[in-house]
């Protein structure tokens, strides 16, 4: 059912359809919001309101509605009647065994008595169609099945309470096929059915209770998925059926407008006949070629058709000439020849079909034929060729139109090469915020005022065209590369510039990404792609600039794409290896922690990079999956190993964004066995650039959970103190940027000293990174670092328990560095 989600509305209804069917809404506002569900005509709500009887249509229609409805439950008499004869003989032979037989008679009899009355009313409608039903009809039709029901839900209840097997089975088969059944034969009238199903439902329920079966709550939950599952096929049905009126309402009033225009075109209609002799001169004139043709009869009885033709000076009208001379001097039949007439100072059109014709010695003695004023009708084709080809809101031209003017323009490049062709794509920065803050008519007053600079910018023979939201193009010829590069410079500077919207000034910027056309074998496509290329390596290097596509980029982003793919082979086939590096305490030495790694080990390139990976991974999509994967692989792995206090798993920010985060936390977490305690979730102040507000939220959900959270690299990004005024950590980690100036710069100790001095003082653990040397050790130790990581300590391995056993003894003497050849090869991530 495709509402408008308003799922108040709806649970609104259907507790009235419930309790009060038929009552409408309590007063006319909510009667009115709930017309149109919040937004005005939106016909799915309508439709799913008039099922339910209430009147959100004029009088008339809604009439109909309950007519059909009505209609539509007795066409099913004959079955339902059937049905009930069957299941009451069926009743009747089991429940003689234990239920006397004075109740069972009258319980025939009633059900006879309702059987009958519901005959009698169905032959009376076969004879007279209802076309026509009010609101008391449908409220009749939901009486009449309450009372059927509550006849209906005491088998159940009886055949319980007795004790019979025999009852109690075909009591359940009865009573689920009745209130199936049931539900079903009166969906289009959602109320009926509704009531019927709750009675039935409700009469089941006390059953099982009177029966104390053991298997008490899965026989609930079946029974109620069961009854769930009738009302929403019954809402739904009774939806359909009545948005079947409303769309048939709609047709028929689109049709009495058609019929409106079609009278008045037939009113307007300018078609007369005309007449030739042999040599073209008009004779015969009507009144109505006269009036159409602006002239004096006795002027137009010394004219040609050719002679007006030549009255209009126009491109089309000039040429339309020649083809009417050359048909009329071969004495050929023709139609729909288009000529251009001026009158009165007036451009018109006319649409020309003609005859030869003949005298009975088969002499020609002229032309007889109709003309037909097409003005309208090729100002209407005009105009739509123009919204085909141009923006309908900026009013440049659009991504059809700019393409096909390409293709033009790389043609007559490949015959005159004087100048260079150069094809420029331009997205505009920060758009989005614009929207966000002030509305979509703001958006669309900024979109215009944009497409209005850079029109006054390619007035010099560039084409400019739009190519949907904030995305412009851009063709033109340039002497130089010089010279388109300070095009494209121009286009930044002018969107830089801001822009006044009512009151505001709005500051927003441009990217702009162009190529020239060298090579002859280049397609438009081609030039698109390449364009493309250059414009995400403008944004990728900071927005705000312009730059010129390079063959470098294009082998780039092959080798990104290629590189895409092998990470997503060894994502599904799990090639990638999960590894744990050792975090120690700096005071006793003991492996407390150890960070998760991810590591790809490629077939051909060897070692990938997190550095290199990572940022494919969120590109394409997989950094969801992945990240999971990494967090369920590492918990299972670290259960296994209770010596460990806690497991660090990083968190990219794409991740990080996910609002299901801390719902698939805790799932792999009950999955995993894994404590929350021992969990520590790493992330970075980037994610920070992109909160919009659930960051805070987020993290303090984890928190609750009893996850630590680590600020990871800190103090290599932007406003550390402020995030840690902000948000709530646990500990922060020193990046390994600093830990690499100890004994190199004097300064590298005074910052470590204040990041543990400032982190102690907020209650924070402090981790040091990237460690390496013994001297590091030592400084970092004499500085009060709670903990430190790095390949000193031993290299990564497959399984924590390892890292576990590494002994302080077996580090404390090395020599000066123990680190890899290649330390940058082995960067954590996930």
């Amino acid at each position: 059912m495709r509402l408008s989600a308003n799922w108040n509305l709806i649970f609104r209804t259907v507790c009235l359809a419930l309790v009060k069917p038929g009552q409408p809404f309590r007063s006319e506002h909510d009667y009115r919001r709930a017309e149109t569900g919040g937004t005005p005509g939106s016909n799915p709500d309508r439709a799913f309101l008039l099922a339910f009887g209430h009147p959100v249509v004029e009088q008339h229609l809604a009439r109909r509605v309950r007519a059909a409805q009505i209609s539509s439950i007795a066409r099913l008499t004959p079955f339902t009647i059937l049905a009930n004869v069957v299941n009451t003989f069926v009743i009747a032979v089991t429940f003689q065994k234990f239920l006397p037989f004075s109740y069972l008679a009258t319980w025939i009899a009633a059900i006879a008595a309702l059987l009958g009355y519901t005959l009698l009313k169905w032959v009376r409608a076969k004879k007279s169609p209802v076309q026509l039903a009010s609101r008391r009809s449908l409220n009749k039709a939901v009486q009449h099945a309450t009372v059927f029901s509550l006849l209906w839900a005491v088998v159940p209840i009886t055949a319980f309470a007795a004790g019979d097997p025999d009852g109690i089975w075909i009591a359940a088969c009865v009573s689920t096929g009745m209130l199936c059944g049931g539900g079903f034969a009166l969906a289009t009238v959602p109320q009926a059915a509704f009531r019927w199903v709750a009675i039935l439902y409700v009469s089941s329920l006390v059953s099982l209770v009177i029966g104390q079966s053991h298997a008490l709550w899965p026989l609930f939950l079946l029974l109620t998925s069961y009854t769930l599952v009738v009302l929403g096929s019954v809402a739904s049905s009774g939806w359909l059926f009545a948005s079947h009126f409303l769309a048939e309402a709609e047709l028929e009033q689109r049709g009495e407008l058609i019929a409106l225009l079609l009278n008045e075109f037939e009113e307007k209609a300018s078609d007369w006949i005309w007449e030739t002799d042999s040599r073209g001169f008009f004779r015969s004139v009507s009144d109505r070629f006269v009036h159409a043709s602006g002239q004096k009869r006795p002027a137009l009885e010394i004219m040609r058709m050719v002679d007006l033709a030549y009255s209009l000076d126009e491109p089309d009208a000039r040429s339309a000439v020649a083809g009417l001379e050359e048909v009329m001097s071969s004495r050929r039949a023709f139609r729909d020849i288009v000529i251009g007439v001026e009158i009165a100072g007036e451009e018109r059109w006319w649409s020309l079909a003609a005859r030869p014709v003949h005298d009975d010695h088969g002499s020609f003695t002229g032309y007889r034929g109709v003309a037909s004023d097409i003005t309208e009708a090729r100002r209407a084709s005009a105009l739509v060729s123009h919204l085909a080809e141009h923006d309908s809101l900026t009013g440049i031209g659009n991504r059809s139109w700019f393409l096909k003017q390409a293709e033009t323009l790389m043609a007559q490049q490949s015959q005159f090469a004087e100048n260079a062709l150069t094809l420029f794509l331009i997205d505009l920065d920060n758009f989005k915020v614009v929207n966000d803050t002030s509305g979509h008519p703001a958006g669309d007053e900024l979109l215009r005022q944009v497409a209005a600079r850079f029109t006054s910018l390619s007035e010099g023979g560039t084409i400019l065209a739009r190519f949907g939201g904030d995305e412009f193009a851009a063709l033109g010829q340039f002497v130089s590369d010089e010279a388109a590069l300070a095009f494209a410079e121009e286009l930044v500077n002018v969107a830089r510039k801001p822009f006044r919207i009512g009151r505001r000034d709005f500051a927003i910027g441009a990217t702009v990404g162009f190529t020239c056309f060298r090579d002859r074998g280049d397609t438009v496509d081609d030039l698109m792609r390449k364009s493309d290329i250059a414009l995400y390596k403008a944004k990728e290097s900071g927005r705000g600039r312009a730059l010129a596509f390079e063959n470098e980029m294009e082998r780039e982003v092959r080798e990104r794409r290629e590189l895409e793919a092998d990470l997503r082979e060894a994502f599904e086939y799990e090639k990638l290896n999960v590894e744990f590096q050792p975090i120690v305490d700096a005071r006793s030495g003991k492996v407390v922690s150890s960070e998760v790694l991810l590591r790809w080990l490629h077939p051909t390139r060897g070692d990938v990079a997190p550095d290199t990976f990572i940022p494919i991974a969120e590109h394409a999509g997989l950094i969801l999956p992945l990240g999971a994967w990494v967090l369920k692989k590492a918990c299972a792995a670290a259960a296994q190993c209770p010596e460990l206090e806690s497991v660090a798993v990083n968190l990219s920010p794409v991740q990080f964004m996910d609002p299901n985060l801390v719902e698939h936390v805790m799932t792999v977490l009950r999955e995993t066995g894994f404590p929350p305690e021992r969990l520590v979730l790493e992330i970075t102040e980037s994610v920070f650039l992109r909160d919009f507000g659930s960051a805070a939220c987020k993290l303090q959900k984890l928190r609750d959970q009893g996850i630590r959270i680590a600020l990871d690299d800190f103090g290599t990004g932007y406003s550390s103190l402020s995030y840690l005024r902000q948000y709530k950590f646990d500990k922060i980690k020193i990046d390994k940027s600093f830990v690499d100036e100890i004994g190199e710069r004097s300064d590298g100790l005074a910052i470590i000293s204040a990041i543990i001095a400032l982190a102690h003082n907020l209650g924070l653990e402090v981790t040091a990174e990237g460690v390496e040397r013994q001297f590091q050790v030592d400084a970092l130790r004499t500085l009060g670092c709670d903990t430190l990581q790095g390949y000193y300590f031993g290299r990564p391995a497959s399984n924590p328990v390892q890292i576990a056993q590494i002994r302080k003894e077996d580090w404390e003497d090395r020599s000066p560095s123990t680190a890899p050849k290649d330390p940058g090869n082995m960067q954590s991530a996930s």
